[in-house]
């Protein structure tokens, strides 16, 4: 009987097929890295109790993202409704579909830096097709801050004004049913930040 192909093995596999890219950093955790035009790439493979396989990938800002490390890297994590398969003994067309569609399209999902300023900045989670951006309320504020900085770094005052605004807005409903001040977390956030980083976030 086969034995189950290796957690970096699949990685390997997927950049034969293209899904990530030929020179990534694919380590013996399961977990691969790149850089592309200002983006930071993190994708990783995981088994779960019932030996199943699933694909998970976090999209950031190549720039900032190494100082936010314990923040969460300035990151967006993209997900899917059917990300899972049986963990694979060998490479067929199951596996490779699902690594084309799954870290392959994931891969694709933020289009550049104003894209993940945009995306940062959302309420609520952001659908493509049948991938989104998992983007909890409860951290909200800390993401508004993130894209402000990310929005000034780029030179979009237009995008910086419409996160002021939703700094702004009052206080906003939790999952819990508790609210929360958008304005005051967020100042509290860019004070954590303006340590890591270096420089002063006024809100």
């Amino acid at each position: 009987m086969a034995k189950p192909l290796t957690a970096p093995a699949v990685l390997r596999a997927a950049m034969n097929l293209g899904a990530v890219p030929p020179d990534a950093d694919v380590s013996r955790r399961g977990e691969v890295r790149w850089e592309s035009e200002g983006l930071a790439y993190l994708g990783w493979i995981s088994k779960d109790a019932a030996d199943m396989l699933a694909w998970h990938m976090n999209v950031g800002d190549a720039r900032f993202g190494s100082a936010l490390e314990k923040y969460g890297r300035m990151s967006v994590p993209i997900r899917s409704s059917c990300e899972e398969m049986s963990w694979p003994q060998v490479m067929d067309s199951s596996l490779e579909g699902f690594l084309r569609e799954g870290l392959g399209r994931a891969a694709q999902f933020v289009t550049g830096r104003i894209d993940l300023c945009e995306l940062l900045s959302s309420r609520e989670n952001v659908q493509r097709g049948d991938l989104y951006v998992w983007l909890p309320v409860a951290n909200y504020p800390a993401r508004l801050v993130q894209a402000l900085v990310l929005a000034r770094d780029l030179g979009e005052p237009d995008l910086e004004s419409r996160i002021l605004v939703q700094l702004e807005q009052g206080p906003i409903r939790l999952s819990n049913g508790r609210s929360m001040d958008v304005l005051g977390s967020a100042k509290r956030w860019a004070s954590r930040y303006s340590g890591v980083l270096g420089f002063d976030i006024p809100i």
